[in-house]
């Protein structure tokens, strides 16, 4: 009992002083957490749906399909809570600091789960220390929220697999819808779910018929009113968000690099829509002709140099409490190492029980391949990643017979 509760202690005391550095970031730095990019526009589009009750992103009179709503919304709900300003932007990056403490929580649960409570401990201290895990809490970006959402999506996906109930994956389906409007990524994930539940736990083919219907059912109840949504305003089904043009254009740019002469010109539409679908189809085109100019080359792009891209650099574009560069990159090049090494063990051992929160790394992986693959948009698998980096950590430690105990 003693053991236990020094065991829990430990892990309310990391998640308490991650979040203590967390808030002292926020006051000390203030609006210096911005990186002019796209936290500004959501930060406009939550500020014109409080004033107007418009919801837009990048134009202030066009209506957006360019981003899913959960985000906007959220920080809408702050913003009428707290103001338009210092007070509503400090108050929205302290509640991010509390879920980026919540999905320390969900890391550890998951890690119990999948391993024990000294893998769990340690993941939620690798986590609740990371450095861009501490600094984006200040950001006005997605990646707090969906990070939470996608750990508590997988950490329920795996305690209702035990025991799947129609109700327990209704209420993955709303899960499933919420995260997916938070970014539209995740929208694949009972793909991912349904081949762990088969592999893992041996539920039957009809079993998960009936259950994926169930979820589905739930998931569009949630999503559309979404879709009617987009429908009034385009008169065209747009399930998701119609952003993915621009993204895949530049991902066609090898190392992102346009020049004068390699870059394609095209006329803008009338609206963002209109664009994103001009931008889809100048990617397409440029795909064929660059395969047809240097097919091995160009392919290498497509899988390994966007995989380095994706996992080798590190979501801290901005130096905070004098922490340099070089210290973030290789303690993320540490977390990353480690975390394959730690999968690539499993293989030998047996990966089925461990095969959902892989299977989602390597799916973004692949979509962002597709698209545009940078560090930022790996942020969310850090956590999921580190849990394997500590299972790795643990078993090496239990060979050189070193007994550790929390």
């Amino acid at each position: 009992m003693i053991r236990k509760n020094k065991h829990y202690f430990t892990l309310v005391l990391i998640i308490l002083t991650s979040l203590i550095i967390k808030i002292v970031l926020i006051l000390k730095y203030q609006n210096s957490l911005t990186l002019f990019s796209d936290d500004l526009n959501y930060v406009k589009s939550a500020a014109v749906l409080v004033k107007r009750g418009i919801y837009i992103f990048h134009n202030l009179n066009e209506p957006t399909v360019f981003v899913t709503p959960v985000y906007p919304f959220f920080l809408a709900t702050v913003f009428k809570l707290f103001g338009i300003g210092l007070a509503g932007f400090q108050a929205a990056r302290i509640i991010q600091a509390i879920m980026s403490s919540v999905t320390i929580l969900l890391v550890y649960l998951i890690a119990e789960k999948l391993f024990n409570k000294n893998v769990g401990l340690l993941t939620a201290f690798l986590v609740a220390f990371y450095i861009p895990n501490i600094i984006t809490v200040g950001y006005m970006l997605t990646e707090t929220l969906f990070t939470m959402l996608l750990c508590l999506l997988i950490y329920f996906s795996l305690l209702f697999a035990k025991k799947p109930k129609k109700a327990y994956f209704g209420l993955l389906g709303v899960l499933w819808a919420v995260t997916t409007l938070c970014r539209p990524t995740i929208a694949l994930y009972p793909v991912f779910l349904f081949i762990y539940l088969f592999w893992s736990e041996r539920v039957k083919i009809i079993d998960m018929i009936k259950l994926g219907a169930v979820m589905f059912l739930a998931f569009t109840v949630v999503i559309s009113p979404w879709w009617i949504r987009n429908y009034r305003e385009y008169g065209e089904f747009i399930p998701l968000a119609a952003s993915s043009g621009n993204p895949m254009l530049q991902g066609t740019y090898v190392n992102y690099e346009q020049t004068p002469e390699n870059t394609v010109y095209y006329k803008l539409g009338r609206n963002a829509f209109e664009t994103n679908k001009t931008e889809v189809a100048v990617a397409k085109m440029r795909i064929k002709e660059e395969f047809k100019k240097d097919f091995w080359g160009y392919l290498k792009w497509y899988t390994i140099d966007k995989t380095n891209l994706f996992w080798r650099t590190v979501f801290y574009w901005k130096g905070f409490f004098n922490i340099p560069h070089f210290v973030v990159l290789y303690s993320h090049l540490f977390i990353v190492y480690a975390g394959f090494a730690g999968i690539i063990v499993l293989l030998f051992k047996g990966i089925g029980k461990y095969s959902l929160p892989i299977l989602v790394m390597l799916y973004f992986n692949a979509t962002h391949c597709v698209y545009m693959a940078f560090d930022r948009y790996a942020f969310p698998m850090i956590p999921l990643l580190s849990i394997f980096t500590s299972f790795l950590i643990l078993k090496v430690l239990n060979i050189r017979w070193i007994k550790i105990r929390f």
